[in-house]
């Protein structure tokens, strides 16, 4: 589906009112860049995982809106392509610290497919209901603290500032906006 170029900017310009976002009067990304190579040489992470991780050469993270054709009015969904992104090497890292406890719950889904296959075993009863939730902004809503203390129940100190300063590093650029964070 082909959409003008003013009505793509509306849309961004309206997902980005949102109080969460603020605008940044300078880019932080060498600054980001520093602090994450300051963390992985702080830490006792092997000498070729640091090595791995450092950023060099980081430029922001860039944002911009996919259609949702299902949906009336047809919204864009908000992507932040963190490819080159200061953060990203050790953000990968951490991503599979974390999926090492993914799928230890009883109530994990790996995927849409897995999803299909749980609902053909539910014996539902005349007079159930089922439900389905459209969350809002889900990454902006999540919270920072309770995501950290939730983390520390598995990892030391050390590893709890990583994913801190993943977690409040946020920021992106667009075509049409400046610099923004969250």
């Amino acid at each position: 589906m082909v959409r003008n170029t003013s009505d793509y900017k509306q849309k961004i310009s309206s997902l980005l009112e949102d109080p969460a976002y603020r605008k940044l009067t300078k880019d932080p990304t060498d600054a980001i860049e520093r602090k994450t190579t300051l963390l992985l040489k702080k830490s006792s992470l092997t000498e070729e995982t640091r090595r791995q991780l450092c950023p060099a050469g980081s430029r922001p993270p860039r944002m911009y809106g996919l259609p949702k054709i299902h949906k009336e009015g047809i919204p864009l969904r908000p992507i932040v392509s963190n490819i080159g992104a200061p953060t990203y090497q050790l953000a990968k890292h951490l991503s599979g610290l974390l999926s090492q406890l993914t799928g230890k719950s009883a109530h994990h889904v790996k995927n849409s497919f897995h999803f299909i296959q749980i609902l053909k075993t539910l014996k539902i009863k005349p007079g159930d209901l089922m439900v389905s939730f459209d969350v809002v902004s889900l990454f902006t809503k999540v919270p920072v603290e309770e995501s950290l203390t939730l983390l520390s129940q598995h990892f030391n100190k050390e590893i709890l500032s990583l994913y801190k300063h993943v977690l409040t590093s946020t920021y992106f650029c667009g075509d049409s906006f400046r610099l923004l964070a969250l």
